[in-house]
């Protein structure tokens, strides 16, 4: 791997965002397997950063047929030992992609009768990018912040390195993923369109030619996930 670090590097300071989380009424955790990512959630709230926090995700890509619960009861149980009372924490255990993490977070805020106008959104680092395209889109005339980790690739690769889900080649592999889904995903209204540098998109080229292929999105695929949230009355 260490002939494509460099390739990667780029990549992974073009996702990530490093931002300073403001003061919001809602903090959304994006599901994943990424236990930072509820420890963040709890992190922002115990410094009174939201007012409370929803948890997205039934099972995804990473998560399906290896955690025997939702992403987000998973999600909540961390919060709650982080100090998160239990009343604080809603749940939203149906989405399987991120498109889906937005739109049915919506429909959780309407069913409570809650409508928060300022947001913090937590996924991974490298999905930070994409979260906040698809957030100008579904949460248009709203305020929305991306709750950055500001941590080094070399940190979270550290941090893959002693966890027992993830995998270095699942980094490598979902940011393929990231870069797919941002060049390709507007055309379909998933998300809003921004010009990606030339020097990410000759990374990204080098990192599939490399291999890391497991996640390259093609049209028909991203055309497809359009399509189910037709079906499912979400788009």
């Amino acid at each position: 791997m260490e002939e494509i670090m460099d390739d990667l590097l780029v990549l992974w300071n073009y996702l990530c965002l490093n931002t300073k989380p403001s003061k919001s009424e809602c903090i959304i955790g994006l599901g994943s397997i990424l236990t930072l990512i509820p420890q963040k959630c709890a992190e922002l709230y115990n410094n009174n950063l939201g007012d409370y926090i929803i948890f997205s995700g039934n099972c995804g890509k990473g998560t399906k047929g290896v955690i025997s619960i939702t992403e987000a009861e998973r999600f909540k149980s961390l919060a709650v030992k982080n100090n998160v009372p239990e009343d604080k924490i809603l749940l939203e255990p149906d989405a399987t992609t991120t498109y889906e993490n937005f739109k049915y977070i919506k429909k959780v805020l309407e069913k409570n009768d809650l409508k928060p106008e300022s947001f913090l959104i937590v996924g991974k680092p490298y999905q930070e990018r994409r979260a906040l395209l698809i957030a100008n889109i579904e949460l248009a005339n709203k305020n929305y912040e991306i709750a950055s980790f500001n941590m080094s690739l070399d940190e979270y690769i550290d941090f893959v390195r002693n966890d027992e889900f993830m995998k270095v080649e699942d980094i490598v592999n979902e940011m393929v993923g990231e870069i797919s889904l941002i060049l390709k995903a507007p055309k379909y209204n998933l998300q809003s369109a921004e010009n990606v540098p030339t020097e990410v998109i000759d990374s990204y080229k080098n990192i599939v030619a490399s291999g890391y292929n497991k996640y390259y999105y093609d049209d028909e695929h991203i055309k497809n996930l359009a399509n189910l949230l037709k079906q499912k009355g979400l788009f």
